[in-house]
């Protein structure tokens, strides 16, 4: 017993005082950087309990409105200024995806978490064409048919408002449904499947498990596994679906690819997530902003019923694709919440890099927060002003640098095209719409931020 206690002693006084040890030690050299906060540079339950007081992205700006390189972690950085965007992320960089996407990955990578660069470019290689924007545009169609049910789910809720109550209003939860919108969305452009949420008005969905039992799929994997072999078997019956998973089954000259259902099971499951939440994300900030500014939606009204007329129920995308005020609203409101707040990690190589005149040393977490990086006050005066005409002006080009929703260079968000398509339209047409958005006070807030 007392052997017992006295080799818990000693595992406790280990854990505490290791990361004490190396802290003072600093045999990385990372001391001369401020911690974001006092556990920072000593242990990660730094980082968890920023994430759990909510709002890091913004706390962590703070500080970076005064350090351009912050110690969020024993041996992780955070950066915020474009030079540090070239160095981590742009196409010549050394820098390799961190152990995080290693963790998550599990027995198969997919083209978000492989870690190993030729088997990304690899996987890129394979999808490039599935996501070119001249193909992705051919699936147009299936946006515009949930662009449709969703509106008329938005009719329905105001006629029974006003039979039941003879009100001129109605109210929508407006996060909720876009978030059923993008989820049929891309259900339908990855794997030609109807969900049926927007119709019913939830997400709960009925997967069959490999026992052969229906259930609710509460957990995405249920949901994604079955999707996944319902395509497949809808494939193999001869179905010629024109989808995401195609150009995983088959090459461009059709070719079979002979993937295993692990390794779809693994595509598809980013296609959804990615694919959804941080499209409706963008949807749910950019009506925010244009509610907080009168101007700007007058603006955009404006151009919008100019180039589609007020009777077209949903415009297709060619009609609104070119039209600048439109892409420069949703640009600006996701410069100001990024759905992805906070920074997409990278590791040093073990020789180490220079990161914006800073050496860093090897097998180093890097990161540069697009909310800190979108508020870089050089690159985007009054970086607080919902000013959608910044994207208008001469010095336009010149912010792409330092704009990074989607990520950028070779590791950059390969859907991008598909989120503007949504987006646009399903913008578009609410605003062509006659309808009073109101004077009420909106709130938004990012839950992973």
């Amino acid at each position: 017993m007392i052997l017992f206690t006295f080799g818990a002693i000693f595992i406790a006084l280990f854990i505490c005082i290791k990361p004490l040890a190396e802290y003072f030690w600093d045999a990385r050299k990372l001391q001369r950087f401020p911690n974001q906060n006092c556990l920072s540079g000593i242990t990660n339950f730094g980082y968890i309990i920023e994430r759990c007081r909510g709002f890091r992205s913004r706390n962590l700006h703070e500080i970076h409105k005064v350090h351009p390189v912050v110690r969020v972690g024993p041996d992780t950085l955070s950066f915020s200024t474009p030079e540090a965007i070239r160095a981590i992320y742009g196409h010549s960089t050394k820098c390799v995806k961190g152990d995080m996407y290693s963790a998550s990955a599990g027995p198969h990578a997919s083209i978000l978490d492989a870690v190993d660069k030729d088997e990304h470019a690899q996987k890129r290689r394979g999808l490039s064409h599935a996501f070119a924007t001249r193909n992705i545009e051919t699936w147009e169609f299936k946006v515009v048919d949930k662009v449709q049910r969703l509106v008329g789910q938005f009719d329905r809720i105001c006629d029974e408002a006003a039979v039941s109550t003879n009100a001129v209003t109605a109210t929508v939860d407006y996060s909720w449904w876009v978030n059923l919108f993008t989820i049929e969305a891309i259900v339908d452009i990855a794997l030609s499947y109807r969900l049926g949420c927007i119709e019913r008005g939830n997400d709960l969905v009925l997967a069959l498990t490999p026992s052969g039992q229906k259930k609710a799929g509460q957990e995405f994997d249920d949901m994604v596994q079955y999707l996944a072999r319902e395509r497949i078997h809808r494939h193999h019956n001869g179905e010629e679906l024109d989808d995401l998973v195609r150009h995983l089954l088959k090459d461009k000259d059709g070719n079979e690819r002979n993937l295993t259902i692990g390794e779809v099971n693994a595509e598809v499951a980013v296609f959804l997530d990615a694919g959804s939440d941080t499209t409706a994300i963008a949807l749910s900030h950019v009506m925010y902003y244009l509610l907080r500014t009168p101007s700007a939606l007058a603006r955009l009204q404006k151009e919008v019923t100019g180039a589609i007329g007020v009777d077209e129920m949903v415009p297709s995308y060619d009609r609104v694709k070119g039209l600048s005020y439109l892409r420069a609203c949703l640009d600006e409101s996701m410069r100001l919440s990024p759905p992805v707040s906070f920074g997409v990690h990278r590791k040093t190589t073990p020789e180490g890099a220079s990161i914006d005149g800073n050496w860093i040393p090897g097998n180093t977490t890097i990161a540069v927060p697009a909310y800190s990086a979108h508020r870089n006050p050089i690159a985007f005066p009054e970086p607080e002003k919902y000013r959608p005409e910044r994207w208008l002006e001469s010095s336009g080009k010149d912010m792409q640098t330092s704009f990074i929703p989607f990520s950028t260079g070779a590791r950059g968000c390969i859907g991008r095209n598909i989120s503007y398509i949504e987006q646009s339209v399903l913008l578009a047409t609410l605003v062509n719409r006659t309808i009073d958005f109101g004077s009420g006070e909106a709130q938004v807030h990012s839950a992973a931020g």
